[in-house]
């Protein structure tokens, strides 16, 4: 090989390395500063959940997203506010998917909830459909 097609092999693997580096990092689907969803996970807390869907309705007033989400320990109760794209997921997501998702954990009415703060945080895994 002559001395510039050295270089320009050198040059590729290095992109192709900073390329690869950039996906796990920025792509890679989980939050470095969210914890697995928990019965002892508190409020405020960034958690990331996983599980089937159970059930999907949207509110009388408001057009928000309710989803129950069996994480396999326990059911979990999801709301995505219409601000942060309750219609688009609510197109996505059937009952009987498997998700995974970011959220916050907030409390509503006494009960421990999994605030979604944007359409881009709901992931399906599985679909039944």
């Amino acid at each position: 090989m002559e001395k510039e097609e050295k270089i320009v092999v050198i040059l590729l693997a290095m992109v192709f390395l900073s390329l690869s580096i950039a996906y796990v990092f920025f792509f890679s689907g989980a939050s470095p500063d969210a914890t697995e969803f928990s019965g002892s996970s508190v409020i405020g807390e960034r958690v990331l959940l996983e599980g089937s869907i159970i059930s999907k309705r949207f509110t009388y007033t408001g057009d928000h997203l309710l989803l129950t989400v069996d994480s396999g320990s326990e059911d979990v109760s999801v709301f995505i506010p219409s601000a942060n794209g309750a219609k688009d997921v609510g197109s996505r997501v059937n009952e009987d998917d498997t998700v995974r998702l970011l959220g916050i954990v907030n409390e509503y009415n006494g009960e421990i909830e999994v605030v979604v703060q944007d359409e881009k945080d709901v992931n399906i895994i599985a679909t039944t459909r």
